[in-house]
């Protein structure tokens, strides 16, 4: 029979054995680290997504007010200017000026005017609009929001506190 190792004096563990402070990492303990890591991450994750539900930032132009923009004679017709700050895109068409929510009706992400394609582009899930504010494509379920526009003296003045419902002068549908 061989030889057992015999306990060291006072601790009760075989010489070379190693104590608690020394505990290895087994793959058991391995495996139940991961799955503990990988549950941690998913909760906060969950939580991060309802935080930024629930904590959204305002509306559109909510507690905005009224822009004065520029004088009418300094958007030529055709051109699209995107105001970040403001949080609205001004569209020079034939039939007229629009002030449109820079927020998509998806999921409030802030979209862009891309001029090479000519549209207003959702960079989160794809959404496109056109320059009237129309869906063209994507999952957004309607177009974006206007905003009330009046030219005082030549000065274009977006009202981003008045959301209008009428669909946009020379929009489709």
């Amino acid at each position: 029979m061989p030889e057992q190792p015999t306990p060291s004096p006072g601790t009760g563990r075989a010489p070379g054995a190693p104590s608690d402070a020394q505990a290895t990492l087994t793959r058991r303990r391995f495996v139940r680290l991961g799955w503990i890591t990988a549950v941690l991450v998913a909760v906060g994750g969950q939580l991060w997504v309802l935080l930024k539900l629930f904590v959204a930032p305002t509306t559109p132009g909510e507690e905005r007010g009224q822009v004065a923009v520029g004088r009418l004679d300094t958007f030529p017709i055709g051109s699209v200017q995107h105001f970040r700050k403001e949080r609205f895109i001004l569209a020079h068409r034939p039939t007229g000026v629009l002030a449109l929510s820079n927020e998509c009706t998806h999921q409030k992400c802030t979209v862009d005017y891309l001029p090479e394609r000519q549209v207003i582009f959702c960079p989160c899930h794809g959404a496109q609009f056109s320059t009237t504010g129309a869906v063209l494509a994507g999952p957004a379920p309607r177009p974006l929001e206007r905003f009330a526009i009046t030219v005082q003296d030549g000065q274009v003045v977006v009202d981003t506190t008045q959301r209008l419902t009428a669909p946009a002068p020379g929009a489709p549908g």
